[in-house]
């Protein structure tokens, strides 16, 4: 309970942190957040009265301390393009992003601990070689780079898949795999060297010599053992996807909160851009207080100090 509690306590400094450097970061990156609002051709005493109306003429501090306080008060505004209400942005296109999520988080797992597993048992025949061939080149090729393959090949070449849409099976494909690649070729890696760190310890030869069956000693005890570092990289890997999905939903123009927050940077929309950074903010940081969370439960040593 206390590393929980330390753990909960640092979560809430350095998510009170990120909103300073965000709003900061979003005024002080240059451009003009009342040309989302008025048109290019309204006067210079118009685009005065709008900034007065939205109080961007206040100091930046009190900015910040207004909006944070209608953000606890549920408040979370609209926007400047369209006037959109934020909170409906939000149900909409972050159902979409969940569900790319899930679907790229269910691969790199799904996939990638039984490709490493299976190249641990495997070792040093065919199998294990193609496995490790596939893991290098998915951590070596950028995320983009493939992305762009992918629509070249799958889409335009092959026509197999769409390159772009959302949010049928088909459309699902290409960006899932693509968000999902590196993790996968990282979560092959490090099962297949934790299996083999505990294929080799004493206890797997007692267990062996005893009469225990080869299942039960790889299931019940050494991957059981593996499950430790794997735990932990599975939080550090949800804060991975929130990041690649911006990059992901843009190229493949999937209707997620990455693409709403990307298009909200370009167009100097403070109130969108300001938000959906907080709540990928928020993502990042539950991920990685649940990755500490789940390795003291998976690694008894940790209960115990």
């Amino acid at each position: 309970m206390k590393r929980v509690l330390a753990r909960t306590i640092y979560m809430v400094v350095v998510l009170a942190l990120s909103s300073v450097a965000v709003f900061y970061a979003i005024r002080l990156s240059g451009g003009d957040a009342v040309a989302a609002r008025v048109p290019a051709s309204a006067s210079a005493e118009e685009r005065e009265a709008v900034r007065e109306q939205l109080g961007l003429n206040d100091p930046f501090h009190e900015q910040y301390f207004d909006y944070m306080g209608r953000l606890f008060t549920g408040d979370l505004g609209n926007s400047l393009t369209n006037n959109a209400d934020i909170g409906k942005l939000l149900t909409d296109h972050g159902r979409n992003s969940l569900i790319l999520g899930v679907a790229a988080f269910v691969l790199v797992f799904g996939v990638g601990i039984p490709l490493g597993m299976l190249a641990s048992l495997r070792r040093n025949s065919w199998w294990d070689g193609g496995i490790m061939t596939f893991s290098v080149a998915g951590m070596a090729v950028p995320n983009f780079w493939l992305a762009l393959l992918a629509v070249w090949l799958f889409a335009s070449v092959l026509g197999w898949l769409p390159s772009a849409g959302c949010c049928g099976p088909k459309q699902l494909v290409l960006p899932a795999v693509v968000l999902a690649m590196e993790g996968m070729a990282l979560t092959v890696r490090m099962t297949r060297s934790a299996m083999l760190e505990n294929l080799n310890q004493d206890f797997v030869r007692t267990l062996r010599s005893g009469g225990l069956s080869e299942s039960k000693v790889i299931g019940r005890h050494v991957f059981r053992n593996a499950l430790v570092p794997i735990v932990s990289l599975a939080g550090l890997r949800i804060g991975q996807i929130v990041g690649y999905a911006l990059v992901v939903e843009t190229i493949f123009g999937w209707p997620g909160l990455g693409q709403v927050l990307v298009n909200a940077v370009l167009r100097r929309d403070y109130p969108v851009a300001q938000f959906f950074s907080l709540v990928l903010i928020t993502i990042v940081l539950l991920s990685n207080w649940l990755a500490d969370v789940g390795y003291t439960v998976v690694n008894p040593r940790l209960r115990r100090t």
